[in-house]
């Protein structure tokens, strides 16, 4: 048994600084009233913090609702991904800026969708129950939590690391436009608002197996990864690994390079979600 677990746990080491989850929910959500009572409004927010394009706003807004029904209506995933992904394209696209303050840190976003070779690590958990799966980033003091349901929360996987920005992806300079580059980091320095793609290092210093929320049992994991922020509002953000994980003690390489997670914060998609981690 112990070897199994360890195994699984390699899941949660970066570059599966992304966890995925494609939940078999038992319980029918009422989307439009969570909706209401739950989404941030991108109105309310300031317009550095967002994209402001009403087209990019627009695609975040059906992306969410498609995201929301996927994770709740899991045997229509296949249908759904032909209209998830080229929204996630076009948030991609946009190379909108977001605040990592309000879009990075905070609560639990979980893991619904994702673009590339399935890991193997997407295969983890029973069908039979709800398997809630994703990561908390807390800028406080730069760590992070990667959290998987193996058996819903009696049977739960998670890891914790430090994290560190490494800086934006420099696009080619406008050679007919020399200010340009010079703007761009005259702009970026004046607000904590960061371009995209930016990308992150992210460290696992430690794991744990937790059994019935009775039992906990500490393993030794480390290893590094890079995320890179492709797209990210207060409501969903849009990760990309890079590069392949590199896993310095336990298990090896969960996740290929160049796969895409999308996730959305926990309370839009589980109304019933508490926050232990």
């Amino acid at each position: 048994m112990i070897p199994l677990l360890l195994v699984l746990l390699s899941a949660l080491c970066p570059g599966s600084v992304y966890c995925f989850v494609q939940p078999s929910s038992r319980k029918k959500l009422q989307l439009p009233t969570r909706w209401k009572n739950n989404i941030v409004s991108t109105r309310a927010i300031s317009p550095s913090s967002v994209a402001t394009s009403t087209s990019t706003k627009e695609a975040s807004t059906e992306l969410l609702r498609l995201l929301i029904q996927k994770a709740n209506e899991p045997k229509n995933g296949d249908g759904l991904s032909k209209q998830i992904n080229p929204l996630v394209q076009t948030l991609i696209s946009s190379k909108s800026s977001f605040n990592p303050t309000s879009c990075i840190d905070g609560p639990l976003f979980a893991s619904i969708h994702f673009i590339g070779d399935t890991p193997l690590w997407e295969k983890i958990g029973s069908g039979a129950v709800r398997n809630v799966k994703g990561q908390k980033y807390n800028l406080d003091d730069n760590t992070f939590t990667n959290y998987a349901e193996i058996w819903g929360d009696n049977l739960c996987l998670k890891a914790v690391g430090e994290f560190s920005a490494i800086g934006p992806i420099q696009s080619a300079v406008d050679d007919n436009n020399p200010f340009n580059s010079i703007t761009s980091l005259f702009s970026n320095k004046q607000s904590n608002i960061l371009p995209t793609p930016y990308d992150y290092e992210a460290r696992v210093t430690g794991a744990s197996i937790s059994l019935w929320n009775k039992f906990t049992l500490n393993l030794s994991i480390e290893g590094t990864g890079t995320v890179r922020v492709l797209y990210a509002d207060e409501n969903l953000r849009i990760f990309l690994s890079p590069t392949d994980t590199n896993v310095t003690n336990g298990a090896g390489d969960w996740e290929s390079e160049g796969l895409v997670v999308v996730q959305v914060r926990v309370g839009l998609v589980y109304d019933d979600w508490v926050d232990k981690l």
